[in-house]
């Protein structure tokens, strides 16, 4: 019964701050008009701006693997899955911000402009990729909500 208390509080806690979340970002253009008092850098707020939906994703991940049946002996990350899910954001992420999309393209293309739109509509889409790797931070963490009765330690003596 306990753990069925814990699972629902976790469910509700996801959903709220989802929701949280989401709104954060959906109005994200007016808190950052309210904050323009403090004149904050403009790669700070792009900074915020994608932790925001990188949180948000993480608790829609996190919802999805509370919702899971997996059975896990303890609580831990999964850096197996989250590197598996995780790489192609991630590097989509890096890439395109530290302008390495646009030097290979450069490079290697001599500035081609069909290849350059390409890439530009592929990489410049970055809160797709911190949501997707969100979620796959999130879809990594595995729970147990096994009751403390049935917990046996190394250290105790099993009749």
């Amino acid at each position: 019964m306990l753990n069925k208390k814990k699972k629902l509080f976790l469910v509700a806690f996801s959903f709220v701050n989802i929701l949280l979340y989401y709104t954060a970002f959906a109005y994200f253009d007016n808190i950052t008009d309210a904050l323009a008092v403090y004149n904050l850098p403009a790669g700070f707020l792009s900074f915020l701006r994608l932790f925001i939906v990188f949180i948000f994703g993480f608790m829609i991940g996190f919802l999805i693997s509370i919702s899971m049946k997996a059975v896990a002996g303890t609580n831990y990350f999964d850096i197996k899955v989250f590197l598996i899910a995780g790489c192609i954001p991630a590097l989509a992420l890096i890439l395109y911000s530290t302008g390495a999309v646009n030097l290979m393209v450069t490079r290697f293309f001599n500035s081609n402009l069909s290849i350059s739109e390409l890439v530009f509509y592929f990489f410049s889409r970055d809160t797709i990729w911190a949501i997707w790797l969100g979620i796959s931070a999130g879809a990594s963490v595995r729970l147990t909500f096994m009751s403390q009765s049935k917990k046996r330690f190394k250290h105790q003596i099993i009749d």
